[in-house]
């Protein structure tokens, strides 16, 4: 009788949850290429419907597969120091931002706002404190870093190099001709450089004279 009750009535576990919906949105993502609703229903097995039982719209969605993301992003270790610390990050938001391209261009348009995310940026913003950087520049250099590692991201799954110069137009472009050549002959990582260049610049900026004063807005 009670078995009866329990199968004609609510189910024990809703067939839709937060974690549920957002893992199955990074995956749609991940797998297609797209935040399809429809898609996301079809592979959920609800009717689109249910999802605003749960979430306020496509934005909600979004973040809880920001979310999901975010459970991948590797540990952040101990820095010995300040350059180490912006590596460390740069590279852990690279690596995680590597597996779902797709998701990118939809969360640089709204602002963090799901826990498991806000967690790891609050983590990073206590260490970006203890290693000496002024309170008002720790959001600066976090956005400056993940800004570089979502464009490093992006760059990593495309075009091999950004600059193509036919070689009837070479005598028009000597120097970039010859920086190409200087490149070719010694290759360099283009992502280590970027993240030694994010390390130099914050450091150079946090430790500048005027780095405490507060500058005016607009």
């Amino acid at each position: 009788m009670d078995a009866d009750v329990h199968r004609l009535g609510r189910p024990r576990v809703p067939r839709l949850s937060l974690e549920r919906i957002g893992h199955e949105a990074l995956a749609l993502l991940e797998e297609e290429g797209t935040l399809s609703l429809p898609r996301l229903a079809e592979r959920l097995g609800v009717r689109q419907s249910a999802f605003y039982k749960h979430v306020s719209g496509r934005a909600e969605i979004v973040e809880l597969a920001r979310g999901a993301l975010a459970e991948r992003a590797p540990a952040f270790e101990p820095a010995a120091d300040f350059a180490q610390l912006v590596r460390g990050t740069f590279n852990a938001l690279r690596s995680a931002y590597e597996t779902v391209p797709a998701l990118l261009p939809l969360i640089l348009v709204q602002p963090v706002s799901n826990p498991t995310a806000l967690a790891i940026y609050d983590r990073l913003a206590a260490a970006f404190g203890e290693a000496g950087v002024p309170r008002h520049l720790v959001l600066p250099a976090i956005e400056a870093i993940d800004s570089a590692a979502i464009g490093a991201a992006l760059d990593s799954l495309t075009i091999e190099t950004a600059w193509q110069v036919p070689e009837r137009d070479a005598a028009s472009f000597p120097h970039l001709v010859a920086a190409q050549e200087a490149l070719a002959a010694r290759r360099v990582d283009r992502f280590a450089f970027l993240a030694d260049t994010l390390a130099a610049g914050l450091a150079s900026a946090a430790s500048a004279p005027d780095s405490t004063r507060e500058h005016p807005r607009g």
